[in-house]
């Protein structure tokens, strides 16, 4: 049988990202909760761990491991719309702020561009209108799938425990996918020609999964409470809400960070007279940010998930067409994971080159 050709290969390659990038749209009902039960699983290995040393059963270990993620969640939870509930008090002073602002426009407006009053009043009203149709929609569609969404993280939750209790089945399978054959211990595998054996493979994805996921947890911790400690001195309203939600918003690279940080600048140009409040704002955040990307991430984090910014951007982009929201969270962890084991195959380490740092620090 005559070998394929480079274009055959290529396009062989095209077709199977096709399918399991389609498979993973399709599924993502299935496949969701499956992979944030996972990533919390790995989370929870060293818990579990250690707890299994205390002499607890792995069954009480993993079940209590899962309890004190969920505890610390509901916490979080409960003081974000504690939060949110002190920020809706101060809406009617800042709609009255608001409506000021939008007079200083008008101003500007008619001074510039010759339109009157009623032509922008009646523009304004269309694009209320509009807003307060697409704000009443997501509300009715959260009220909507509110069950739903507790029904998914109960689910996870349950997910989680079972992954860290049969996590030795987990990897003996690991074991037995990757291994060219056996010995008479079932659990002995050799690994295949061109591949490391599966111990290193698996070593490597919990050592990248444990760094990341722990780290990526201790990196929003911080940046929560040093924003919440800055917009304070500041002197921002809501100084806990704006500081933990940009914290939380952190977790998806990139974008996140600049919509943490949007988010308080435009609640201070509309509730301060002076461009000075917001300035000082920017200012802060872009120095947080800087820290952050240079000192905090590649420190804490570690140099395991050693990914370059195309990659990121880019599965940005394919995870948050492919699972929203949860899909750009999701997929930097992964794609960490699937270096791991991409770098550990010989026939598929072109692939983890692309996705990776070079040793110089850059992508090029």
């Amino acid at each position: 049988m005559a070998r394929p050709t480079t274009l055959q290969k290529f396009n062989r390659v095209m077709l199977a990202f096709l399918l399991f990038f389609t498979l993973l749209h399709l599924g993502a009902p299935f496949l969701k909760p499956l992979a944030i039960g996972g990533l919390f699983a790995m989370l929870l290995v060293p818990v579990s761990r250690k707890l299994e040393k205390w002499g607890l059963k792995r069954l009480w270990a993993a079940i209590i491991s899962v309890v004190a993620i969920v505890i610390v969640l509901v916490i979080l939870l409960i003081l974000l719309i504690h939060q949110i509930g002190n920020l809706t008090s101060d809406l009617p002073e800042l709609g009255k702020t608001l409506a000021d602002k939008l007079e200083q426009v008008h101003a500007f407006i008619i001074e510039k561009f010759n339109l009157t009053n009623q032509q922008q009043l009646e523009y304004i009203r269309q694009e209320l209108k509009i807003s307060v149709e697409l704000i009443a929609s997501y509300l009715k569609t959260i009220l909507r799938f509110s069950g739903t969404i507790l029904i998914k993280f109960i689910l996870v939750m349950i997910l989680t425990a079972v992954f860290l209790f049969y996590r030795t089945k987990l990897k003996n399978f690991v074991f037995m996918l990757f291994g060219a054959y056996q010995h008479h211990d079932p659990y002995l595998i050799v690994a295949a020609e061109g591949t490391s054996h599966p111990s290193a493979i698996i070593n490597d994805i919990a050592q990248v999964a444990n760094s990341y996921i722990a780290g990526v947890f201790l990196v929003t911790l911080i940046l929560s409470v040093v924003n919440t400690i800055g917009l304070m001195v500041i002197g921002l309203e809501h100084a806990l809400f704006f500081g933990l939600l940009a914290g939380i918003l952190n977790i998806i690279p990139y974008v996140g960070s600049v919509g943490g940080s949007l988010i308080p600048v435009i609640y201070a140009l509309l509730t301060r007279d002076s461009w000075s409040t917001p300035l000082i704002i920017g200012v802060f955040f872009l120095v947080v940010q800087l820290s952050e990307s240079y000192f905090l991430t590649p420190n804490i984090t570690g140099a395991k998930v050693r990914l370059n910014p195309m990659a990121i951007i880019i599965g940005l982009l394919l995870g948050g067409f492919i699972w929203g929201v949860a899909g750009m969270i999701l997929v930097i962890p992964y794609l960490g994971i699937a270096k791991v084991i991409f770098d550990h195959v010989n026939k598929l380490r072109p692939y983890g080159y692309l996705l990776g740092k070079d040793e110089n620090g850059n992508g090029t």
